[in-house]
């Protein structure tokens, strides 16, 4: 009697263990066949699969802190500090992917002449130059990978059968990347400061243009005394009010200094040297010239303007030269005074000759508004005129300054990203050559091909228990069906049934070879291409 036999259970009996085992062992070849099929297969396919190496670089992009205003913080163009990391990804895995670089990488290293002939010779004389160079971009687009390796950290990596040549590969590739990045970086500046610099001509041109419609308004149409005449309608109120500055100055602090310094000066001579024969100096009347005619511009503009910062350092370097000259001819004038007695003397006859700069830009300037405000109050519509054209001159120059400063300030950051502030990209760890392969992971893949090949038998077994319509007891039947059994017949053993049990197992065959060759796919194409 077959211990295994099914046996009848009475009502109610709840869940029985051995009914599960019994059904199983009646299908036990459904579990075995695949498991070891399929385990087999598994074993075979690690066996046979091509060892993969690795050779990977860390890279580090960093970010210096900037005070200064004039520079621009490059980490702004990644957004909040928590999205530069994927900022920065995107951007590399995007440069590392994109054709132009492929190429480049491809040429420079040969991979589409060592792939013409790496293939049989009737392929390679079918295959053209630029398919050649497709097919290299293709193979090394699917050899390189890029990961992020922490905060602010990469690696590159590169996979090949050969460790060798995926080393070789790696570094040169981590190395090219970086200079190729940098230069990316860079691409936005150059681009941005070269469409200024198209827009700086215009705008030139622009006030050019505007600057001679003013210039012969005012010699054709205007009168004669304003042709010179910095004077305008924009810049009047502040010059008057430069002018009135200065008056209060000269008459008030500056007469008490130079009145000081005259006292000085006769308690060491006797009296107060004679100016004149200073000023006859050609350098001394050169540069005091120079002084007076930037003191004129300089009361055009506004405290704080930038032109007006420019004059007043260039006016700096003037005095300095002016005070120098007037130290070196007191010393060859009076050798027998004192060093502190000469630079007393000295001090007297620099601010003297100041003074006597000042006074005249006082007198130029006050003559230069009178003018101005004659010719606007005799010609109003001429006046009129010259105000709108001499705006079009403040607006045009006003643009031509912005440009230039946005010029400067493109220069100056792309100046900084070359130099060792800003953002720095640079190589962390340089790849190194391993003769561990990282593909196939045996491990991983038995572990794998195990669980498949298990889940794939008790799956077919589950499967065949759920699919089985037929009754395995009485208390089935009666339970079923409604009926009492009043008897029970032997299994006849005819041609239906033998020609029905070959049908079940030619169906079953079928599914464990399809599940089979689902296994095969997935371990010999779906696993590769992942990997």
């Amino acid at each position: 009697m077959d211990p295994f036999q099914d046996e009848s259970q009475s009502a109610g009996s709840g869940f029985d263990p051995m009914s599960l085992l019994r059904a199983f062992w009646r299908r036990k070849l459904l579990f075995f066949i695949p498991f070891i099929l399929c385990l087999s297969m598994a074993v075979v396919v690690i066996r046979t699969m091509t060892p993969i190496y690795e050779s990977s670089g860390q890279l580090q992009i960093k970010f210096n802190k900037m005070n200064s205003r004039l520079l621009e913080d490059p980490s702004r163009r990644y957004g909040r500090a928590r999205n530069i990391d994927a900022v920065a990804y995107h951007e590399m895995n995007m440069l590392l992917t994109s054709p132009e670089f492929l190429e480049l990488m491809v040429v420079e290293l040969g991979l589409h002449d060592a792939l013409r002939e790496s293939v049989p010779d009737s392929v390679a004389t079918d295959m053209s130059e630029g398919k050649s160079v497709r097919r290299a971009m293709s193979r090394l687009r699917s050899m390189i990978k890029i990961k992020r390796d922490g905060d602010r950290l990469f690696r590159i990596a590169v996979r090949d059968p050969d460790p060798e040549q995926a080393h070789k590969l790696a570094a040169y590739l981590v190395d090219r990347f970086v200079e190729e990045y940098r230069a990316s970086q860079m691409v936005a500046s150059t681009s941005t400061r070269e469409f200024l610099e198209r827009q700086l001509e215009i705008y030139q041109a622009d006030l050019q243009a505007a600057e001679k419609n003013l210039l012969d308004f005012q010699t054709n149409e205007a009168s004669e005394a304003l042709v010179d005449n910095p004077i305008n309608a924009s810049n009047l109120s502040v010059a008057e009010s430069n002018l009135a500055g200065i008056k209060v100055r000269y008459d008030g602090l500056d007469a008490t200094e130079l009145a000081e310094h005259g006292r000085i000066v006769r308690g060491i001579l006797g009296s107060t040297p004679s100016t004149s024969t200073y000023y006859n100096d050609p350098n001394i009347r050169a540069t005091i010239s120079e002084m007076e005619d930037l003191g004129l511009k300089f009361q055009l503009y506004e405290e704080g303007d930038k032109d007006a910062r420019d004059l007043e350092t260039r006016q700096g370097l003037l005095r300095a030269r002016l005070d120098n000259r007037i130290v070196d001819l007191v010393a060859l004038n009076m050798p027998n005074l004192a060093s502190r007695e000469r630079n007393q003397v000295s001090q007297y006859i620099y601010f003297s000759l100041f003074r006597n700069g000042k006074r005249r830009v006082i007198d130029l300037l006050g003559s230069k508004i009178n003018e101005f405000r004659v010719f606007r109050t005799r010609r109003p519509g001429q006046s009129a005129r010259i105000a709108e054209l001499q705006d079009e001159v403040d607006r045009a120059r006003g643009m031509v300054q912005t440009i230039q400063g946005e010029i400067t300030s493109q220069t100056m950051n792309l100046e900084a990203s070359l130099s060792e502030i800003g953002m720095q990209i640079k190589v962390r760890q340089r790849p190194h050559l391993s003769r561990t392969p990282v593909e196939p992971d045996k491990m991983k893949l038995m572990a794998l091909g195990a669980i498949l090949s298990l889940g794939i038998g008790l799956g077919l077994v589950v499967l065949a228990i759920f699919m089985d319509r037929s009754f395995t007891t009485v208390e089935q039947i009666e339970r079923t069906l409604g009926l009492k059994v009043i008897g029970t017949l032997p299994t006849i053993q005819d041609d239906h049934f033998e020609k029905t049990k070959k049908v079940r197992i030619l169906r079953w065959a079928v599914i464990v070879l399809v599940i089979l060759a689902l296994g095969a796919v997935g371990f010999l194409v779906i696993y590769p291409r992942l990997s």
